[in-house]
């Protein structure tokens, strides 16, 4: 218990380190800038899909009866909804923001600088797409906006995104070893010191060294995920690789997993 009570910021530290190899961040701090954006979005969703069903029985309405009113509930239902699309993406693009802001980036090399400017650039795009939908008089000037929009999102967009998050998972693994690095320095001095002296030797022993394997185990699982994040262009950048990414990043953080035990075993023993 002596050392519990010398080495409370350690303790806590060991609790914020497992937090973030768990993802369970407002789990510790609550309400956040991160959760507000969540419910933005979700919220957002939930117009989207409003405005979808609206957009669903005007298309509807108009192709049966063909009438003037009908084609200008059309326009209004379409342009509401292609309004909304833009907005959801916004609400999109915050959170994937919001998700960066908090990531520990100062236990990387990676800038998000250029990150920040991608997605302050793709929000500019949706905002004037909303724009220009909001300035179109009549129907048949919307399928054209509609389809600027598809093709951005389904080149640009989608793959930016695809480079963005998979540096997310990069920034969280290097955030989670440079904790685990720190707690295991710290613990290993005081293991080292105790090791000559306590009647717990060769478990303190076997406790080195088996955090040792899992340090060098979860560097190697992310230098490949930093290795193959390097290659990946943003103009390229696809879901499988953004996998492949994601899964070393993954395993880097699963090795670390196996510290958990070991971490309360050796504070019980100390």
């Amino acid at each position: 218990m002596p050392f519990l009570g010398k080495n409370f910021k350690l303790v806590l530290l060991l609790i914020f380190f497992l937090s973030i190899v768990n993802g369970q961040w407002s789990i510790i701090f609550g309400q956040s800038p991160l959760d507000k954006a969540r419910s933005d979005y979700t919220f957002q969703y939930t117009k989207y899909r409003e405005a979808q069903n609206k957009y669903i029985n005007a298309r509807s309405s108009y192709l049966t009866f063909q009438t003037a009113t009908a084609k200008n509930n059309a326009y209004l239902a379409t342009g509401d909804y292609l309004v909304q699309i833009d907005n959801l993406y916004q609400a999109y693009l915050f959170l994937v923001n919001e998700n960066g802001n908090s990531l520990g980036w100062q236990n990387s090399d990676i800038s998000k600088d250029h990150i920040n400017q991608i997605i302050d650039e793709e929000i500019a795009f949706f905002d004037n797409h909303q724009k220009k939908v909001k300035d179109a008089k009549t129907l048949e000037q919307l399928p054209d906006l509609a389809n600027d929009f598809k093709s951005h999102r389904d080149t640009e967009f989608s793959l930016k995104i695809n480079k963005i998050l998979a540096t997310f998972e990069v920034i969280e693994a290097q955030s989670a070893i440079a904790d685990f690095n720190k707690i295991a320095g710290e613990l290993d001095n005081i293991v080292t010191s105790k090791i000559e002296k306590d009647q717990n030797q060769s478990i303190l022993a076997n406790w080195i060294s088996e955090i040792t394997d899992i340090k060098a185990k979860t560097q190697n699982y992310l230098t490949k995920a930093k290795e193959l994040l390097e290659k990946t262009k943003e103009q390229t950048a696809s879901g499988d690789e953004v996998k492949d990414i994601s899964s070393f990043a993954q395993l880097a953080k699963n090795e670390l997993l196996r510290s958990k035990p070991l971490f309360k075993e050796v504070i019980g023993i100390l």
